[in-house]
C-alpha cells in the first residue's frame, strides 16, 4: 500500500489509499499511517484525533499547514496560505505554479498553525492574513478569517470577530497547562471526568 502511494502521481489513487488505511487503523481521527502519507504527499500535518473536512479534496492543495490534535472540521472549508501576486506584471499563476507552466516554484504562501481542540464550522474561509489559530478556538459557520485567532475564543462573521472567550482566564490557564491533547484515546477516556472538573472551577 505505501509503495503504491509513494510512487503514484494520481490523486484519486492516493485518496483511496488513505481511506483504506484509515479503515484499517480506527478511522481518520486515529490513523497514524494515514497522517504520515498525507504529510508526505501534500505537506499537510494533521494531529492525532483530528477529523472531518480537512481530509477531503480541498486539503489536497494546501501546504505549510500544521494542525494540532483533537480538532473538528466541518465540510466545505477553504484555506488559503498565499495570494496571487499583485505587484508583478500579471497576477496569473504562471509566475509561481508549475501546473500552469511556471519556470520555477516561488513560495508565495505563509505557514499556518492551527492549535489543538480547534472547532471550524461549515463553509469557513481562512485567508492568508491568518497565520495562527490558538488552542480551543471556535470558528462559526460561514466565517471569513482574515487575522490570527486567540486561544479559547469564539469567532464569527465576515470578517471574523471574537464575540467572547469560552472560559475565564483562570480556567483557560488550567486547560493550557493540562496539555490534555497530548493523551491518546485510551488515556484520555480515563481522564474525562478530571478534565471536566477543570471547567467548573
Amino acid at each position: 500500500m505505501s509503495f503504491v502511494f509513494r510512487h503514484t502521481h494520481n490523486s484519486i489513487v492516493k485518496r483511496k489509499c488513505i481511506k483504506k488505511i484509515c479503515r484499517l487503523e480506527g478511522g481518520e481521527a486515529y490513523s497514524k499511517t494515514a497522517r504520515i502519507l498525507f504529510n508526505e504527499a501534500y505537506g499537510l500535518k494533521i494531529g492525532y484525533g483530528t477529523y472531518g473536512g480537512i481530509w477531503t479534496n480541498g486539503a489536497l492543495h494546501w501546504q505549510d499547514i500544521t494542525i494540532g490534535n483533537y480538532c473538528s472540521f466541518a465540510n466545505n472549508i477553504s484555506i488559503y496560505t498565499g495570494n496571487h501576486p499583485t505587484n508583478d506584471f500579471t497576477s496569473h499563476p504562471i509566475l509561481y505554479n508549475p501546473s500552469f507552466g511556471a519556470p520555477e516554484t516561488l513560495n508565495t504562501g505563509q505557514p499556518l498553525t492551527i492549535g489543538n481542540d480547534v472547532w471550524v464550522g461549515q463553509n469557513v474561509i481562512i485567508l492568508p492574513g491568518c497565520h495562527y489559530i490558538g488552542n480551543g478556538a471556535i470558528i462559526g459557520a460561514g466565517a471569513v478569517v482574515t487575522r490570527d485567532i486567540e486561544p479559547y475564543t469564539i469567532n464569527v462573521g465576515n470578517p471574523a470577530k471574537t464575540i467572547r472567550k469560552r472560559f475565564s482566564d483562570n480556567v483557560i490557564l488550567k486547560l493550557e497547562e493540562s496539555h490534555w491533547w497530548d493523551m491518546e484515546l485510551e488515556e484520555l477516556k480515563g481522564n474525562i471526568n478530571k478534565l471536566r472538573s477543570l471547567c467548573n472551577k
